[in-house]
């Protein structure tokens, strides 16, 4: 009895563990269901990837973005991140899957998942983020045909190319999507067998005989169930490679523009990193945009922005640049010689007029090359607008090219304008003597740290400062190199709703590691002077003139000649303290190891 007794205890401890292990897995389970991003019913997330960390997934699925307008990245329970081409319902679902690794689309390993381990967006191509809502599921569904690839119908169909035009290219393009945007794969001549898998509008989803699929203009392909097309030994039906076409380079740069764009469905010009739509796309252009043309390939140019961006843009909507002049410029006006001014100690010259833009003395300039990131961002998208940094950026950005600067400038840029601007000016300060960066706009400090924010961050959750921002400390590490001098100039100070809506997010606990102003960044050990339009800390004024009270002060200074750039910055502060009335005194923090000089 006394063994039985022994033997029910551990029955009753081992059921007391089960029981327990049981209750641990149902409260995991709850807290997982509550964090899921689940569609519903029977859909399911389409996964075509996964990566270990956020920004290798957001570069995947960008890749996907421009085909898959519906791509999506989520966050894991289990610390992955998943690259997802929307949701859709079975059994359609699987259909549309099958029909895309077919036609080697996607991944053959892809799968539907239902989202009971997502916790939420970290990025999508619709815009939309976050936890589960209702706008983000509707926005995310993938219907009959999204993506270029429409589901395949329940019986194939033969038919064959028919009806081109032998006096012109005599062949049918085969493309990766349904529309001429699309990349080629082949050409096809003249009866060549296909299958029809699909439509979208009036394109089809064709099959060839040797498996590979795409799309093709549904006018030049005839159907015919049972039929098989005679041979033509005159054209030959096999596929025919485009021909390689040779890059011309534009010497000097042609200037040009971004002309009407009013037959297009987007209303804007791609920017694409090679000549061809098959390429990633890394800006969007609008009419107006003046260019330089640096080179062609085709109907390509490959051109570069004012703020430095290269890439390629289709030569159809690109027109040759007219000089700009005003009317006041094309009829000289002449008056009498202007009279010496008594308070002068020698009379003005003939040429030096009031309205006479400052010009650049080349002998009181010194040697070596200059480098300025110059970026002013007031049309935010969810506060409410800045009216100066645009022009604080604009009047500075004159100011250093009369100083020898090369320039450039971004303005009112998106998080992904900002990325692309910043690396265009890493890659161009690797040789420079000199670098300066000058940021206008709303910033702010998070655990000492600060970051600048771009144009359309929301500030929503906890995820949004490695996601929406662009942290100052990476800026300013690659500006810092041996024999180089460095500048960095910040006029971001200013009452900011957008850390007041993040520091809500966070809660009561973390809420307090986000304060007003920037936080004092260490000069480090590079030869660099870090300057802020206020004290660390403290709130900066925007203004009632153009240009903030920092800027103002700044373009005051700057083109001074022999003035050192330690004694112009307790100039500027002396001026910004009186302009206020004491309430703000800029702030900065130098540890250059040699005296520097805009102008000598």
């Amino acid at each position: 009895m006394h063994q039985l007794g022994i033997g029910a205890v551990k029955q009753l401890k081992m059921l007391g563990i089960v029981l327990w292990a049981l209750v641990c897995l149902a409260a995991t389970t709850v807290q997982e269901t509550n964090a899921a991003v689940i569609p519903g019913g029977n859909g399911g997330w389409l996964v075509v990837a996964s990566r270990p960390n956020a920004s290798e997934a957001v570069n995947v699925a960008r890749g996907y973005a421009s085909r898959f307008p519906k791509t999506t990245v989520f966050q894991s329970s289990n610390g992955w991140f998943a690259i997802t081409l929307g949701w859709m319902t079975q059994p359609g679902g699987n259909r549309y899957k099958a029909n895309l690794q077919s036609g080697g689309i996607i991944p053959g390993d892809s799968y539907f998942h239902n989202g009971q381990r997502f916790q939420f967006a970290v990025w999508s191509a619709t815009g939309i983020t976050g936890g589960a809502s209702r706008s983000l599921i509707a926005s995310t569904r993938i219907t009959t045909g999204s993506g270029g690839v429409a589901s395949p119908p329940t019986t194939s169909q033969n038919a064959f190319v028919s009806g081109l035009d032998p006096t012109g290219d005599n062949y049918l393009s085969l493309r990766t999507g349904p529309s001429t945007r699309y990349q080629e794969i082949v050409r096809m001549g003249l009866n060549t067998p296909l299958t029809i898998l699909g439509r979208s509008g009036p394109w089809l989803n064709v099959a060839l005989a040797d498996g590979r699929t795409g799309w093709a203009y549904g006018k030049y392909v005839a159907s015919a169930p049972g039929y098989a097309p005679p041979p033509q030994p005159s054209i030959a039906p096999a596929p025919v490679t485009p021909p390689t076409v040779a890059k011309r380079s534009i010497t000097p740069p042609s200037p040009g523009v971004v002309g009407d764009l009013s037959g297009t469905s987007d209303n804007f010009l791609s920017l694409r990193s090679g000549a061809g739509t098959g390429h990633s796309e890394i800006a969007r252009l609008l009419e107006g945009t003046r260019l330089s043309l640096l080179a062609q390939q085709g109907a390509w140019f490959e051109v570069e922005l004012s703020n430095g961006m290269r890439g390629w843009a289709y030569g159809q909507y690109v027109d040759a640049a007219k000089p700009r002049q005003s009317a006041s410029q094309s009829v000289p006006v002449i008056g009498p010689d202007p009279q010496p001014d008594p308070n002068e100690s020698k009379p003005r010259q003939r040429h030096e007029t009031a309205t006479s833009p400052k010009l650049p003395d080349l002998g009181t300039l010194p040697e070596g090359k200059r480098v300025a990131l110059i970026i002013g961002n007031s049309a935010y998208e969810h506060a409410p607008p800045l009216p100066n940094p645009k022009n604080d950026a604009t009047d500075l950005q004159e100011s250093l090219k009369r100083l020898g600067f090369t320039v450039i400038l971004g303005l009112d840029q998106s998080k992904i304008a900002m990325e692309g601007t910043v690396r265009a000016y890493v890659r161009s300060i690797q040789d420079a003597d000199v670098a300066l960066f000058f940021y206008a706009g709303h910033a702010m400090q998070l655990s000492g740290r600060n970051y600048l924010i771009p144009i359309d961050a929301k500030l929503e959750d906890e995820t949004a400062v490695d996601f929406e921002t662009i942290e100052l400390g990476t800026v300013l590490d690659y500006m810092n190199a041996p024999g180089r001098l460095s500048i960095a100039l910040l006029d971001a100070c200013r009452d900011n709703p957008l850390s007041r809506r993040f520091s809500r997010s966070l809660g009561v606990s973390r809420s307090s590691q986000v304060e007003r102003g920037l936080a004092a960044p260490q000069a480090g050990g590079g030869n660099i002077l870090i300057g802020f339009a206020t004290a660390p800390g403290e709130v900066a004024l925007d203004g009632d003139e153009d240009n903030s009270p920092f800027t103002t002060a700044l373009l005051t200074h700057i083109e001074t000649p022999g003035l050192e750039i330690e004694i112009m910055m307790k100039r500027i502060k002396a001026d910004v303290y009186d302009s206020t009335r004491g309430t703000q005194s800029p702030w900065h923090n130098s540890a250059l190891r040699r005296e520097f000089y805009f102008k000598n």
